[in-house]
């Protein structure tokens, strides 16, 4: 019981530290529980692109067709007028035009153009000669050819980066100035929170389109990615903000053209609490942050080559009402990105998921309910382990009941991803299932092999291993005290040990009691029976304690008749011991309610028992050599043995000290190998009667017959010798009773 209290209390501890590790957010299990997500994306496998979303992709077929990138402006306003054409319903584009595209003829043009101007004023005006100049001036002019293209379909979302180290922030009059360039990507309605430490994406720098080309696009959407800690990319902002305005993503302008709906953000003093499009709501994290559904490893989105867009092989009602991203696919353009699934994501492809989540309605969801939830879970499991496992039968039921819950908690977390979308904590539930179990599982062991240790060390050397072993892992109570049992008991003493003793001297006394003691202390544990102690050459040992036992009388029985047995072979086994040839032996064995547990002090204390019954069975013992047997076993003990074994009633006494008879009884054997059994028997069971009815005359003749019959019987012996000593007649108020004075 201590040990569970001591075990709880290290759960406790445990568990505390399980709830400090979730409020501190540590790296280790934070990047644990990203490659727990990665697995559930896994475990879910691809899904089905059910909204228009196509992918023109600028690969490595489009530039060996075009040339190297960067491509000529002009083609790109070819590629955006045919995907006009082609009836797209939006079109996001995965590129930045941040600097003027000026080919080195359009210098030319303009000066002639300047010069043709200046003479017309003083001479004939060449008119026809300037709007040849003018025109291939707008052919030269990339810049404003491609702001053109982005205009004339007003479907067009233009892309642009935020800055967000503080190594690439621009000043603040410089941010100012490009703010303008970014206007059509500003939030009009924001009610948020002040500037505080929620992660709201922040700008330090901008990289934006040129004026001509920035001021041409319908929408416009920042193109900066987030990546977690291990570098992989599952989240994306779709806000973020920028000097006092929130601006939104490119994947988010190119929803409000489709939709026809503006972004509205709603906060408080707090935290970020909805990006709402429409009546359409995002459920974003504090920060404006949506966690992307991947609807599945690279290359799940179709693609459509952007060299077979510009060169018409495209066909007809292919692309209408899809919605195109253009961006780059070619690894060598190096806009790459890790995501939960295996292989490389083009940057576009990442736009591309983000964007199909907001069309569905499906992006999956991390509100902050969740910790609240999780915080429940981490404090139920940690209980429940607490509870449980100091109640568990061992390691393996324990460890059972730990694998199981965190079986649990890998199905339910998995469940609500794959089916519901939620994605649910499970790095930290686990690490509390992991760091409880081993606290309070390794503390209980501790305890149990200390237990044990003690336990070995009282009872290895009175009762056989098994035993111990079974009590190493129990339960017993090992403190100073006892209780009450019903045991059964065995006294052994050998006839005439003094004078042996005498004729071997010390040594050779020592040299046969270690022998014959082992030999009777092995026949002992063969029966799972508890040595109490050796008394000279006498030897006390019980049954049914410390482990209980239901058949200990039959055990008690087996051992005697074993002990008997092997000191009859024993001096053949060992004929160079002196003193080891005729060795004979006394059995008593009774069954008796005793108290049994640690007795002595708090200094030393051993295992044994006290009470009457050990008194009785110690003078058993002492009565083999008055009537001649080798066991003498009492009525109580007879009474809980099976048919099996074959016992002589001998006789029904009084011992001094005791009111109360009993009747004793010579353990011949088992029936199965008993060698005993005869008519004899029955002659001394018909003596026995005549003698308690005071026949003696006729029980002296009977006794007689058996000894005919058996030529050696040392209770017919006994008795016959008891009705000499009183002249053959009954003592005066004979009961058939014998009291014996002496002990």
């Amino acid at each position: 019981m201590a040990s569970r209290f001591r075990a709880a209390g290290v759960g406790w501890i445990a568990l505390g530290a399980a709830l400090l590790a979730f409020a501190l957010h540590p790296w280790l299990l934070d990047r644990a529980e990203y490659s727990l997500l990665d697995a559930r994306f896994r475990l879910r496998g691809p899904q089905p692109v059910a909204e228009p979303v196509v992918i023109v992709a600028i690969d490595a077929a489009s530039l060996d067709e075009f040339g190297r990138w960067p491509w000529r402006r002009s083609l790109l306003a070819d590629l955006i007028d045919r995907l006009a054409g082609a009836g797209v319903a939006a079109i996001g584009v995965d590129l930045v035009f941040s600097e003027e595209e000026t080919p080195a003829q359009t210098g030319a043009l303009r000066l002639a153009r300047e010069i043709l101007a200046a003479k017309n004023s003083s001479e004939e005006p060449r008119t026809e000669e300037i709007a040849l100049l003018d025109e291939a001036l707008a052919e030269s002019d990339t810049d404003a050819r491609l702001g053109a293209s982005v205009a004339a379909n007003g479907r067009t979302a233009l892309g642009y980066f935020f800055r967000t180290g503080p190594g690439e922030a621009d000043s603040p009059g410089v941010l100012e100035s490009r703010l303008p360039d970014i206007r059509r990507s500003r939030v009009s309605v924001a009610k948020v929170p002040a500037r505080s430490s929620y992660p709201i994406l922040t700008c330090t720098g901008l990289e934006a389109n040129v004026p001509v080309v920035a001021g041409a696009g319908r929408r416009s959407g920042f193109l900066s990615a987030l990546a977690d800690p291990d570098g992989v990319t599952r989240r994306a902002a779709l806000v973020a903000r920028c000097a006092e305005s929130y601006y939104v993503s490119l994947a988010l302008s190119v929803y409000e053209i489709v939709s026809a709906q503006r972004t509205l953000l709603l906060g408080d003093d707090q935290a970020l609490r909805e990006v709402r499009v429409g009546d359409r709501v995002f459920p974003t994290d504090e920060g404006g942050r949506v966690l992307i559904n991947f609807r599945g490893p690279p290359g799940t989105f179709p693609r459509i080559s952007a060299g077979d867009v510009l060169a018409g092989r495209v066909a007809p009602g292919e692309l209408a009402g899809a919605v195109a991203l253009i961006g780059a696919t070619e690894v060598g353009l190096r806009d790459t990105r890790s995501g939960p699934f295996p292989g490389i994501y083009p940057g576009v492809e990442i736009h591309a998921n983000l964007l199909d989540n907001l069309l569905a309605g499906d992006v999956l969801r991390r509100h902050d309910g969740l910790v609240v939830a999780e915080l429940a879970l981490i404090v139920l499991i940690g209980v429940l382990l607490i509870l449980v496992i100091p109640r568990t039968s061992g390691v393996l039921a324990s460890f059972l009941f730990a694998t199981g819950l965190a079986g649990v908690l890998l199905v339910s977390g998995s469940l609500a991803f794959t089916e519901f979308g939620i994605w649910l904590n499970l790095a930290y539930p686990l690490a509390t299932v992991v760091l409880v179990y081993l606290a309070v599982e390794v503390t209980r062991s501790l305890a149990v092999e200390a237990r044990g240790r003690r336990v070995r060390d009282m009872f290895a050397t009175y009762v056989p291993p098994g035993v111990v072993k079974a009590l190493a892992e129990g339960e017993a109570d090992l403190r100073l005290g006892g209780e009450r049992r019903t045991l059964s008991l065995l006294f052994s003493d050998l006839r005439g040990f003094t004078s042996l003793s005498e004729s071997l001297g010390p040594e050779g006394t020592i040299g046969l009691m270690n022998v014959y003691l082992e030999a009777m202390t092995r026949r002992l544990f063969a029966t799972g029976g508890t040595l109490d102690k050796y008394i000279g050459d006498a030897v006390m040992a019980f049954w049914g304690a410390p482990l209980a036992q239901e058949d200990h009388a039959e055990r008690t029985c087996r051992a005697a008749l074993g002990m008997q047995e092997e000191l009859v072979t024993f001096s053949a086994r060992h004929p160079d011991l002196p003193g080891a040839e005729g060795l004979k032996m006394g059995v008593g064995i009774h069954t008796a309610e005793v108290v049994v547990g640690n007795m002595g002090s708090d200094l030393r204390f051993d295992y044994t028992l006290v009470g009457d019954g050990v008194n009785l069975c110690a003078r058993l013992e002492s009565l083999t050599k008055v009537y001649g047997v080798g066991i003498l076993a009492s009525a109580e003990l007879a009474r809980s043995l099976p048919a099996s074994f074959l016992l002589q009633e001998i006789d029904e006494i009084r011992v001094k000290g005791r009111r109360g008879a009993g009747v004793i009884y010579e353990l011949l054997g088992e029936r199965s190998a008993a060698s005993e059994e005869g008519p004899w028997l029955e002659a001394y069971a018909e003596g026995l009667a005549e003698y308690r009815s005071g026949r003696w005359p006729a029980a002296r003749e009977t006794f007689e017959r058996v000894l005919a019959a058996r030529g050696e019987d040392g209770p017919s012996s006994a008795l016959i010798e008891r009705i000499e000593a009183l002249g053959g007649v009954p003592p005066d108020g004979w009961t058939g009773i014998w009291t014996f004075e002496t002990k």
